[in-house]
C-alpha cells in the first residue's frame, strides 16, 4: 500500500470516527479541511465500498498519462523539480499540450512521484514582503550563477544577470559563459532595456564590485566606465546592501526563480543555445504565469507600465579592438608593421588593446589606461615608432625615489620599503611615492623613522598603511601628553613645599620588621 491510500484509508476512519461521536458533517469538514458533501459521500460507504471507489479513481485514465515516461524521466533527473517548472517543461517540449490547470499537473506529478517512489527535494524560499510602487518608478538588478551539466555530463559554470520592473514583476534574463565585466554588464543592461522597451525611474543595485570601485562612509564611488554609461543613459541609481529584503528582495527572489524554474535538471549545449531558452521561458513562464504575490500576469501589466517608462535608445556603439601582445622591444605587430610603446611597457604575456579611430590606432592597456597613438601606415613592413618612447620615463621614478627616501635618517631602509612597494604596485609606485612625501612633512623626523621601521619589518607595502600609522602614533602622543597632570600650588606664594621629595624606605626594612 503506498502512502497516499494509506492517507485515504486514515482519512476515511477518522471521518467515521468523529461521526460516531456526535459530530456534525460541517463541523468534519472544517476539522478535515474539505467539503462536506464529500464527507456525506464518505459517510455513505461501507469499507468494501470505500475500497473500490479508490480502485476506480486509481485507475482511470488521465489527461497526463500519455507524458507519463517523460514526467517519470525529468523527476528521476531533477528529483527536486516543481510542479510548476514541470508545466513549463510540458510547454517547452510538447506544442500540443492542452491547456493545463496548475493544480492538475501537482496532482498528477505527486502521483508520479509515489507510483515510482520518487521523494521531492526541497528547495527552500524566502519570501519577502515589500511595498508596491507606482508604475515605471522602480527596476530591480542583480547577478547569479549556476552549475549545469553537459551533454557528456560534464559542470559547467554559467553567469548570469536578471532584471525586473519592480510593479509589473517582468523579468529579463541575460546569460554569459565568462564571469561578467563592466562591459558584458552594460550589454546586459542595454538587452534588458530593449527588453522593456523603455527605462524606468530607478535602478536598484547590490554594492556590486562591477559596478562600483570604492566607498567611504556611504560614499559610493562609481567605475569609470559604468559612470560614463549611467551620464549617457541618464540613469537613476540607488545601492543598497547584500540581502536587504526592504529594498531588494524582489529580484532576490528572481534569481532563486530561475535557478529553481528555468535552470534546475537543464542541459547545457553552448550559451546562445541558453539565452534562446531563457527567452522562450520568460514567454511562457517567466512572464506569461501569473505572479504569486500580485496574482497579476507580468505581461499584461507590462503593457500598462510600458506608458510610464522613460524611452529607450541604444548607447552609441563602442569601436571594437584588437588585441596584441606585445614584444621585448616593446613594440606590437599588426597588419605587417611594427608599433611602439612607451619603453618599460613590455611584461611576459601582457596585451594591449588597440582602437581604430579614423587614421589614427589608440593604444590601450589591458586596465583601460591609454599608452599612446599612432597613425595607421599606408604600406606593409614599417617600423613607426614615436621617439618619446625611447626614453625610459623609469629613470625620473628613480631620482623621486632617491629624493623621498633622503627624508628618511636611514635611507637605505626607505628605499628597501620602496622597492617593496614596487614589487606589489608597481603601475602606482610614483602615486605612492608623492603620498609618503606628503605624509611626512606634517610629522617630526623620530615619528616618521619609526614607522618606516614597522612597515618594513610587518612588511606593510602601502603609502595608505604608513600615512595611517603616522596618524596612530600621532594620536598616542596626544593622548600620553593628555596624561600629564598640571601642578596646582595651594600656596603660589611658595615653591619650595612642592619642591619637596617624601621619604622612601627601603623595602629590606620592611622585611626585618615581619620577621621579627
Amino acid at each position: 500500500m503506498d502512502k497516499k491510500t494509506m492517507s485515504n484509508w486514515i482519512m476515511y476512519h477518522e471521518i467515521h470516527r468523529l461521526a460516531r461521536e456526535g459530530l456534525s458533517n460541517l463541523a468534519i469538514a472544517k476539522y478535515a479541511v474539505c467539503d462536506r458533501r464529500t464527507i456525506a459521500r464518505y459517510l455513505a460507504m461501507s469499507e468494501s465500498e470505500y475500497e473500490e471507489f479508490l480502485i476506480k479513481q486509481n485507475s482511470r485514465p488521465k489527461v497526463l498519462d500519455k507524458y507519463e515516461d517523460f514526467v517519470k524521466g525529468r523527476l528521476i533527473a531533477a528529483p527536486g523539480a516543481s510542479a510548476a517548472q514541470m508545466l513549463d517543461w510540458l510547454k517547452e517540449h510538447y506544442k500540443d499540450l492542452p491547456r493545463l490547470n496548475p493544480k492538475t499537473v501537482y496532482n498528477y506529478v505527486m502521483g508520479i512521484r509515489q507510483k515510482y517512489n520518487i521523494p521531492l527535494e526541497t528547495i527552500e524560499r524566502e519570501y519577502f514582503v515589500v511595498e508596491e510602487l507606482p508604475y515605471g518608478q522602480q527596476a530591480q538588478a542583480d547577478f547569479g550563477e549556476y552549475y549545469l551539466r553537459n551533454s557528456e555530463a560534464k559542470k559547467k559554470k554559467v553567469h548570469f544577470f536578471t532584471m525586473m520592473l519592480s510593479r509589473s514583476r517582468m523579468k529579463y534574463v541575460y546569460f554569459s559563459s565568462i564571469p561578467f565585466t563592466t562591459d558584458t554588464t552594460i550589454n546586459a543592461h542595454e538587452a534588458a532595456f530593449q527588453y522593456f522597451n523603455g527605462i524606468t525611474a530607478e535602478l536598484v543595485y547590490d554594492q556590486d564590485k562591477l559596478l562600483l570601485s570604492n566607498e567611504q562612509i556611504g560614499d559610493l564611488l562609481l567605475t569609470s566606465k559604468f559612470k560614463a554609461y549611467v551620464r549617457e543613459q541618464a540613469l537613476g541609481l540607488h545601492f543598497c546592501r547584500k540581502s536587504d529584503p526592504e529594498s531588494k528582495g524582489k529580484i532576490e527572489n528572481v534569481v532563486k526563480y530561475v535557478k529553481g524554474n528555468f535552470l534546475y535538471g537543464r542541459v547545457y549545449y553552448d550559451i546562445e543555445t541558453l539565452q534562446q531558452q531563457v527567452l522562450g521561458w520568460l514567454t511562457r513562464t517567466g512572464n506569461g504565469v501569473a505572479h504569486s504575490t500580485t496574482r497579476k500576469v507580468p505581461f499584461a501589466e507590462w503593457d500598462i507600465e510600458q506608458g510610464y517608462l522613460k524611452p529607450w535608445m541604444p548607447v552609441k556603439n563602442k569601436p571594437a579592438y584588437i588585441l596584441r601582445y606585445l614584444r621585448k622591444d616593446n613594440t606590437f605587430s599588426l597588419e605587417g608593421n611594427f608599433y611602439s610603446v612607451p619603453q618599460g611597457t613590455y611584461k611576459k604575456d601582457v596585451e594591449v588593446k588597440i582602437y581604430r579611430k579614423e587614421n589614427e590606432l589608440h593604444v590601450y592597456s589591458q586596465q583601460d589606461e591609454f599608452l599612446c597613438k599612432h597613425s595607421i601606415a599606408n604600406s606593409k613592413g614599417n617600423k613607426i615608432i614615436n621617439s618619446d618612447h625611447k626614453r625610459d620615463k623609469s629613470q625620473k621614478l628613480n631620482v623621486l625615489m632617491e629624493e623621498v627616501a633622503a627624508m628618511f635618517t636611514d635611507r637605505s631602509l626607505a628605499i628597501k620599503f620602496f622597492e617593496m612597494i614596487r614589487e606589489q604596485k608597481a603601475r602606482y609606485l610614483r602615486d605612492q611615492l608623492l603620498a609618503i612625501r606628503e605624509a611626512i612633512l606634517e610629522h617630526d623626523q623620530k615619528t616618521y623613522d619609526k614607522v618606516l621601521e614597522k612597515c618594513v619589518r610587518e612588511k606593510y607595502a602601502s603609502a595608505i598603511v604608513f600615512r595611517d600609522l603616522l596618524k596612530m602614533h600621532e594620536q598616542e602622543n596626544k593622548e600620553e601628553y593628555a596624561q600629564t597632570g598640571k601642578i596646582i600650588l595651594l600656596d603660589p606664594n611658595s615653591t619650595r613645599k612642592a619642591a619637596i621629595q617624601p621619604d622612601k624606605r627601603d623595602l629590606g626594612d620592611y622585611e626585618k620588621i615581619f620577621n621579627s
